[in-house]
């Protein structure tokens, strides 16, 4: 809800404007009020509203001398003035102050709620834009203001969790490229570092815990399938809105060091969990201990030194299925595979390029959606050592991306993902990547999705009253609200806010 301050030296004129936005604004409220610019002057340093409305002429000091100084203290708050007046140069002069409108008095429902309207899908813009910014620092780490998070989220107490399909972001390439942000009915505040994932911030006064943990097990659920793991990690009870940050930064903590290659799982974090983390510690490294017990990295050792590959990925195998047994954090389980990687170049005095095959082991992780197939397409990466890869002949063509291309083209309706594509091809997910990469294009996750999106806004183009839900099929997304989110952030705009739409 926005804060008003409304100027105004006739007490009629206060009473009507608070009538009007008590009736017509339920996104508007009167926090303040003042019979002259001298005193709404000192009740905006005060209380900091979010939209200002004043009278022009008034005692002391008038509407045009306080939007002035104002203004030149450098706040940007939005003001809508009021007059009796219709001289061409008070409007001319409160253009040049920045107002946002005029409205003669008296003052109707009909003609303030014209002026209004526009500056509250400014708001809304603001606050849309604040609140992204302040997740994203609560993200990484970073503190932010308390007050900051008072104003943006103006409930007491709120519920968090997240729910990240697959593995985690990638760390060397597209990050924050792509950010998903989103309001269910002002009620539920989602994010997502990317498309597979949803950070939910819903206020408690909006939902009972049981039924915030029930919708969470949900959307868990609803994501996963037997090609896909979810990890969903949750608050275990409300939080009030001044711990929001350290709670958000706790389960987004959590979920980096517990989420496990091919692992459904929901995790469960206590706000206040200094006491617990020596226990998490120990737990976390038993489950290392038990893959480095099984000298697994000795094991593929010795068969690179007997040129025994089939027993190599064998072995590699082993270690892939033995992490996802004991929950080894992806994290960890990285950190072998680039130690086993690292000692496969040094062997065969490889000299591919270093950030290509970070960028190709970083794709494994990030694609496979069960351990098999991160096993496929790291067994395509480290066979490249040896022998003569044989769609090597294919990255140089612009004919196999094309058909590619034609395939998803002729597809979009449907539910295309990057391991039906591949087993298609007689693709790896790594080689995929790679092929786009190869000829300076996006990734294929981003292609993909451009190109739904872009025969979305055909579709509506062409059938501007088709139900958004309906839109979202034909392009391959079940779920509406998600294929919101999508179209947003690439967009700018959501798909009902579309042109020819409203």
């Amino acid at each position: 809800m926005f804060r008003v301050l409304v100027v105004d030296d006739e007490p009629a004129a206060v009473e009507n404007i608070c009538s009007i936005i008590k009736t017509k604004c339920p996104e508007l409220t009167v926090g303040a009020t003042a019979e002259n610019g001298k005193e709404g002057l000192a009740k905006f340093e005060n209380y900091m509203p979010d939209l200002i409305i004043s009278d022009v002429k008034m005692p002391v000091m008038d509407g045009l001398e306080m939007i002035k100084a104002i203004k030149d203290s450098k706040a940007e708050v939005p003001v809508v003035l009021l007059s009796g007046c219709q001289e061409f140069e008070y409007v001319r002069t409160a253009l040049a102050y920045g107002v946002s409108d005029y409205i003669l008095k008296p003052v109707t429902p009909a003609g303030f709620m014209a002026a209004v309207e526009p500056v509250l899908r400014l708001l809304q813009q603001k606050v849309y834009e604040q609140r992204k910014k302040l997740v994203r620092s609560m993200i990484i780490g970073e503190t932010v203001k308390k007050e900051k998070v008072g104003r943006y989220f103006g409930e007491q107490a709120y519920y968090t969790a997240v729910i990240r399909e697959r593995g985690l972001p990638r760390r060397f390439r597209d990050t924050w490229e792509f950010e998903l942000i989103s309001e269910a009915e002002n009620t539920m505040f989602v994010y997502g570092r990317d498309e597979r994932e949803a950070l939910y911030i819903c206020p408690m006064a909006a939902i009972s815990r049981s039924e915030f943990v029930e919708f969470i097990e949900k959307e868990k659920d609803k994501k996963r399938g037997s090609h896909n793991f979810v990890t969903a990690v949750m608050m275990e009870d409300a939080v009030p809105r001044e711990n929001l940050g350290d709670a958000v930064s706790s389960v987004y903590e959590e979920m980096n060091r517990k989420l496990s290659m091919g692992v459904t799982q929901t995790i469960a974090v206590k706000h206040n969990r200094s006491r617990e983390k020596g226990a998490v510690q120990e737990r976390t490294e038993c489950s290392i201990n038990e893959i480095r017990g099984a000298e697994v990295i000795k094991g593929l050792d010795r068969c690179l030194e007997k040129r025994d590959y089939g027993k190599l990925f064998e072995e590699l195998w082993k270690l892939i299925e033995k992490a996802e047994a004991v929950k080894c954090p992806q994290l960890e389980l990285e950190r072998l595979v680039r130690q086993f990687a690292s000692r496969v170049q040094q062997y065969f005095n490889s000299r591919q390029d270093a950030l290509e095959e970070e960028l190709m082991l970083e794709d494994a992780f990030y694609e496979a959606g069960r351990s098999r197939e991160l096993y496929d397409s790291l067994k395509s990466i480290l066979i490249r050592y040896w022998k003569k890869d044989k769609e090597s002949v294919k990255l140089d063509s612009l004919e196999f991306i094309e058909e590619i291309k034609e395939f998803v083209e002729l597809n979009l309706s449907q539910e295309l993902t990057v391991s039906m594509l591949c087993r298609e091809f007689n693709l790896s997910q790594s080689y995929l990547n790679l092929i786009f990469r190869k000829h300076g294009m996006e990734s294929f996750n981003t292609y993909l999705r451009n190109a739904r999106i872009k025969r979305a806004k055909e579709i509506m183009e062409r059938n501007p009253q088709m139900f958004i839900k309906d839109v979202a099929m034909m392009v391959g997304y079940k779920d509406q609200f998600y294929f919101s989110r999508i179209f947003r952030a690439v967009t700018g705009i959501s798909p009902s806010g579309y042109p020819g739409r409203q």
